[in-house]
């Protein structure tokens, strides 16, 4: 039997309802790697059976939208969902989304090789959160696992990613009686590198969020890598000792495993079929310019700062292209991202200037970009060119594959992926299939794979490469979790 998931919980809800009920402009799915990844497996409620979403209501009418318990249905392209918001104050919100997840965990994760806050000017220091916004991400994670105590406890619970980590022990404390799943989309860190972050209570902070993922049955990973930094991190907070499958704490066995996760590809060739070029690639096709796009969220894992470093100085060689790109708004209100900035627009300054002098069209701009659109870019680029220093898989080089499978298969793109990207670990990094894993800290390595990228070299999107993301979908990854969690083979 295909598994379908019975109880989500993650910190996005579906989607954010921001036009009241009597307006006529319904509310559109949420976007982000974890939406993608999870909607594939969603199981249409009939009423009593199916999936129910546990999410925040974020939205400016989300109220308006629910009954006195929070719940709702909302109708999707895979039918009804049962939906429920769990609705916080400002201040409880701020603890646990600013303080504790986006600038303590996020920026801690996702030290997996190098202590980045040293080696760049502007990826800040995983600060500690203080007492009040501790305890702000603990009641967070109660009412979550409160809530998912509501259901029908008999039926499976996966729970989704670092801010929600403290639930599995939670539901396990509760006495859930379901099986407890989670799975942490972004990477696990080194304990070797972030172990000068871990003065005082951030310790004991970070033991606390290992200690809540171990609550779980099954807890997944993107790659073997996290994998091993997640054991190594159990044994020495949390006394955790490996076994077979997993590691065993206070007598229970936790299993672990590598689940890289996938794309729906039928979503990204729907519009890749109906979307036009981009303006910018057309006026570039015109000057009988390749065209190297950039496209992500505006986050400091990403970056984007020497990836701009890097074109400039192709530029400076003589090198000829059109540059496009785009960083997304993300994670609005956290402090942490005002340095970045201030890092992206300097070196976009300096390789825009770089760029005139060659007579290229350079394009650096911080928007958010329609769906149709960001596709089109993936389909039409000469050079796709991601750079993340760390990141849990990165789908952006997954969904240029599948949108580079419309073009014949001499003119398709090279891919660069950055080598701590799990899409880099999972596919392979050697370019002999048309993706090449470039360091991000090396600026020589990041020109190099740009001036081969752009010459088609070593190898452009191979047919095999699309042929393992499509084999490697989100389907696939949530089908395989569930069955794992759920015992079944």
């Amino acid at each position: 039997m295909t598994a379908r998931a019975q109880l989500i919980l993650a910190n996005r809800a579906f989607l954010d309802h921001e036009a009241p009920r009597w307006a006529d402009s319904p509310s559109t799915a949420s976007s982000g790697g974890l939406l993608a990844a999870v909607r594939p497996v969603i199981a249409p409620w009939d009423g009593r059976t199916g999936t129910t979403w546990i999410g925040v209501g974020m939205g400016r009418f989300d109220r308006e939208w629910v009954d006195e318990r929070g719940y709702e249905i909302l109708e999707t392209p895979r039918g009804p969902l049962r939906h429920r918001r769990l609705f916080f104050g400002s201040a409880t919100w701020q603890g646990h989304y600013g303080e504790v997840a986006n600038s303590f965990t996020w920026p801690l994760f996702h030290l997996v090789r190098v202590d980045l806050p040293k080696a760049t000017p502007y990826y800040p220091e995983p600060h500690p959160p203080s007492e009040a916004g501790w305890q702000s991400f603990v009641v967070v994670n109660q009412a979550f696992a409160a809530a998912a105590c509501e259901e029908d406890g008999a039926q499976s619970c996966w729970v989704q990613d670092y801010q929600l980590a403290l639930v599995p022990a939670m539901l396990r404390e509760r006495g859930y009686r379901g099986p407890i799943g989670f799975f942490l989309h972004i990477p696990f860190p080194s304990m070797a590198v972030i172990r000068p972050y871990l003065a005082g209570e951030a310790r004991e902070r970070l033991r606390a969020i290992v200690s809540g993922i171990l609550g779980a049955d099954l807890a997944g990973f993107q790659t073997r890598d996290d994998v091993a930094r997640f054991i190594d991190a159990a044994g020495e907070l949390c006394g955790a000792r490996p076994a077979p499958g997993g590691v065993e704490v206070e007598g229970r066995l936790v299993r672990l495993g590598a689940y890289p996760v996938g794309i729906d590809p039928q979503e990204v060739l729907d519009a890749a079929r109906r979307a036009r070029p981009v303006t910018r690639v057309r006026l570039a096709r015109e000057l009988g310019l390749p065209v190297v796009v950039g496209l992500e969220r505006g986050d400091f894992t990403k970056g984007i700062p020497e990836r701009l470093r890097a074109i400039a100085e192709a530029y400076r060689r003589g090198h000829r292209f059109a540059y496009i790109g785009i960083a997304s708004p993300t994670r609005e209100g956290v402090e942490v991202y005002g340095t970045l900035e201030a890092a992206i627009e300097r070196e976009a300054a300096r390789a825009r200037e770089a760029a005139y002098w060659v007579g290229c069209p350079f394009t650096q701009v911080r928007a958010s970009v329609g769906w149709d659109d960001v596709v089109a870019l993936q389909r039409d680029a000469d050079v796709v060119f991601t750079s993340s220093l760390a990141d849990g898989m990165n789908l952006v080089p997954l969904q240029a594959a599948i949108a580079q499978s419309l073009r014949p298969a001499e003119e398709r793109a090279v891919v660069l992926a950055g080598v701590d990207a799990g899409v880099a670990k999972v596919y392979g990094g050697d370019g002999r299939e048309g993706l090449r894993a470039v360091d991000p800290l090396d600026q020589a390595s990041l020109l190099e794979g740009l001036v081969e990228g752009l010459a088609g070299r070593p190898a452009r999107v191979s047919d095999a490469f699309i042929a393992k993301v499509r084999e490697h979908d989100a389907k696939s990854w949530g089908e395989r979790f569930l069955a794992d969690l759920e015992g079944r083979c």
